[in-house]
């Protein structure tokens, strides 16, 4: 079987390495028009903020691994075009400038994404940087060297930790945020207050509820320095010597747009196998939809993990669909900053509505009898049944993250609150309160029950 993968990122690798194992005598061909593979973008904060392990944490393959597995790897390759009918892939060899086809039984996209720039246009600006590649990542640090101010436009996962370390390096900051409050993707305005208060209590300025309605740059001409300019619909407007634009990436669906089923902003829609609406076309990570667990509709979310699940699932599925993709909670982990720890899986109680639950929220706070650490976790859950919907946590206990995916477990399986309660987790010594969490949790539930009744 000829298997072809466009794009060597998370999907794609984690693809091409359970085809090899699931169909050992099938040829298997990645094609990435970047010059390295398996650039872990999530590492670039960690760059930025000194972390001087960045190349080994940067990447977690090479192509001389893939090779040693037979698996092809072209790198510095453009495809330009796709026939899904004739199965042929046209490309360009970028090192030589020679183009080439090829063809393939299947074909699995994995095209990722691109940062979303509605502002940009005539061109990109000298002083608007991105955070997606490697290259972006030097720039920014270049930026960070020279710089003493910076707007980030976008209050989200991306743009609060870059707005943290830029902070932290004296750097007069400002986020520009078209929301009421910070992080609102992920979480609900209570905690996510506390988030932003703690941003401003640093030093960072933090404009929300405002669109931007343009961008551009002016050298001055008394020290002939550039400077960037952000203009506002409400007459407000910025000035810094850069802009790091943080809203978010779009789906890279454009070599198979018109062939293959388009979702959530155009987004391949898939299904349970990642199998897209071409028999013999998969799509795999941040070009294809999700489905969310106690959501209604495929929703486009580009994350890293359930990237490397939809690569393997696709996979297995390539010699025939056997294995169905477990439905997504959205299950993410923030370093907020050195000490803090920022965790969340499922939905938040404004989701939960507008998805048509009935839900509520209780938060709880547990923290060790000795020392400054602690854990604060708010439970979204169903009224009526109990059945647990989301869970958002902060502290600096290294519990934090555990209890994420323990919750994103229980989602999975439909489970309530009483279900876990008594489970058998262990003893939470050092704490003030040294039950599980879950039991904490059930205990605030069926107390602020009691006192409305």
């Amino acid at each position: 079987m000829e298997i072809r993968i466009i794009g060597a990122s998370h999907a794609g690798i984690a693809c091409a390495l359970r085809a090899r194992e699931e169909n050992p005598d099938s040829n298997i061909i990645i094609y990435e028009k970047q010059k390295s593979i398996g650039f872990v973008a999530q590492s670039i904060p960690l760059y930025l903020a000194g972390d001087s392990n960045f190349l080994k944490l940067s990447s977690y393959t090479t192509i001389a691994e893939l090779e040693e597995k037979h698996i092809t790897v072209k790198t510095q390759t453009v495809i330009d075009a796709v026939d899904l009918n004739h199965k042929s892939i046209h490309y360009v060899d970028t090192v030589y400038d020679v183009t080439k086809e090829d063809h393939f039984d299947k074909l699995v996209i994995a095209t990722g994404s691109y940062p979303s720039l509605s502002l940009v246009q005539d061109g990109f600006l000298d002083k608007l940087y991105v955070i997606k590649k490697f290259e972006d990542a030097v720039k920014i640090k270049q930026l960070m060297a020279e710089s003493r101010s910076c707007i980030v436009i976008g209050g989200g996962a991306i743009g609060i930790e870059m707005a943290k370390i830029l902070s932290e390096l004296k750097i007069d900051t400002t986020i520009i945020h078209s929301s009421d409050f910070i992080l609102n993707r992920y979480l609900d305005k209570e905690i996510a207050l506390d988030m932003q208060n703690a941003l401003v209590e640093n030093g960072v300025k933090i404009i929300t509820n405002t669109l931007i309605t343009s961008i551009d740059e002016e050298i001055l001409q008394d020290n002939n320095r550039k400077i960037s300019r952000v203009r506002t619909a409400d007459g407000q407007h910025f000035e810094a010597d850069g802009i790091i634009y943080a809203t978010g990436f779009r789906p890279n669906s454009f070599l198979v747009a018109d062939q293959v089923a388009l979702g959530d902003r155009g987004a391949i829609i898939v299904d349970d196998y990642m199998q897209t609406s071409h028999p013999d076309v998969y799509a795999v990570g941040d070009c294809a939809t999700t489905k969310l667990t106690n959501v209604k509709e495929p929703t486009y979310v580009p994350h890293a993990s359930d990237a490397i699940r939809q690569g393997d699932v696709a996979g297995v599925n390539l010699a025939g669909n056997s294995v169905k993709l477990k439905n997504s909670q959205g299950t993410y982990k923030l370093n907020f900053d050195r000490d803090i720890s920022l965790c969340m899986s499922g939905l938040t109680n404004e989701k939960a509505k507008r998805e048509g639950f009935d839900s509520d929220v209780v938060s709880i706070r547990d923290q060790y009898v000795s020392g400054n650490g602690f854990f604060e976790a708010y439970l979204v859950y169903e009224k009526e049944t109990h059945k647990i919907l989301g869970i958002q946590c902060k502290g600096s206990a290294f519990e934090v993250g555990a209890q994420a995916e323990i919750i994103s477990l229980a989602i999975q399986n439909n489970l309530t609150v009483e279900d876990l309660q008594y489970s058998d987790f262990y003893f939470k010594h050092g704490f003030n309160n040294p039950r599980s969490f879950t039991q904490i949790l059930a205990d605030t539930i069926r107390q602020k029950e009691r006192a409305v009744k």
